[in-house]
């Protein structure tokens, strides 16, 4: 404003208040630390002192009890372990396509042109909706499975790669080609470098959602008897909504959490040691 004079910052206690300030690493984990022990001081609190209903609220001994018999009956570990290789198993597949084609369509205009008035309206496909195509083609199998996550990874996936490439700055490759880089040279001195470690991030994410599509997917299982073995944790959780506990449901979701958490640490991890440059905070 013409005249104005610039004011300083606010101040609260004598410290500048400002957005997003970056705090070390041993606070954050501190503030997280106390956040779960006040939850967890709150659950014990309700169950065990006030009283609440377990139907409700189950407490820590109606969740090891029900934790204990899922193991020893329903083996729910087993379950999940396979829920987590069809995962895997989508994911692999449609990383390798929407890489590539992500990658080519950032980087080619007329392969873009091309391609998304094809790909791009599947973003608003509800994946639920395509489950009866699938189960026509494939039936109840295990194709049906990891088809039904290779999609709803990659149509997801995709436009996140192809976003990637296209806040790669223009004059970076237009200083190589100036040197005589011709357009796969581009594509992997300046490109790829620049873009894996978002990629891989985008990964990281949607390995996460996986969860959502193999429990639409193993919903729909009939029977117990399966090509991997166990059913997964999808038909078993909806065995619990019939037969089952709210603490048996609980214990299975627990496990879920558990080991997402566990493979998302894994994935940043790989990503901190792959692109030891990449600024994560």
């Amino acid at each position: 404003m013409t005249g104005g004079t610039l004011k300083s910052p606010p101040y609260e206690q004598g410290r500048a208040v400002i957005l997003r300030r970056k705090i070390t690493a041993k606070k954050r984990y501190t503030i997280g630390l106390i956040s779960c022990g006040l939850l967890a001081m709150a659950w014990l609190l309700a169950t065990e002192v006030l009283g609440v209903n377990p139907m409700i609220l189950p407490g820590p001994g109606a969740l090891a009890a029900s934790a204990k018999k899922l193991h020893y009956e329903n083996y729910l570990i087993a379950n999940a372990l396979t829920s987590l290789l069809r995962i895997t198993l989508g994911f692999i597949a449609a990383a390798v396509v929407a890489i590539p084609v992500g990658i080519a369509m950032g980087a080619f205009s007329s392969v873009r042109a091309a391609l998304n008035p094809i790909l791009s309206p599947l973003r608003y496909l509800p994946i639920a909706a395509i489950i009866p195509v699938f189960i026509f083609w494939f039936e109840l199998g295990e194709t049906m499975k990891i088809s039904l996550l290779f999609l709803g990874t990659f149509v997801y996936l995709l436009p996140l790669v192809v976003e990637t490439v296209d806040q790669v700055d223009d004059v970076y490759l237009k200083i190589a080609q100036t040197l005589g880089a011709g357009p796969v040279k581009q594509i992997t001195t300046i490109l790829l470098p620049a873009c894996l470690p978002a990629i891989f991030d985008a990964l990281r994410v949607m390995f996460g959602i996986g969860w959502t599509y193999v429990m639409l997917a193993e919903f729909m299982q009939t029977t117990d008897q399966d090509g991997l073995g166990y059913p997964g944790v999808g038909y078993l959780m909806n065995q619990l909504r019939r037969f089952g506990t709210l603490s048996d449901v609980l214990v299975a979701v627990a496990l879920i959490l558990f080991i997402g958490v566990l493979v998302d640490m894994l994935m940043r991890w790989l990503g901190a040691t792959l692109f030891p440059w990449y600024d994560r905070s």
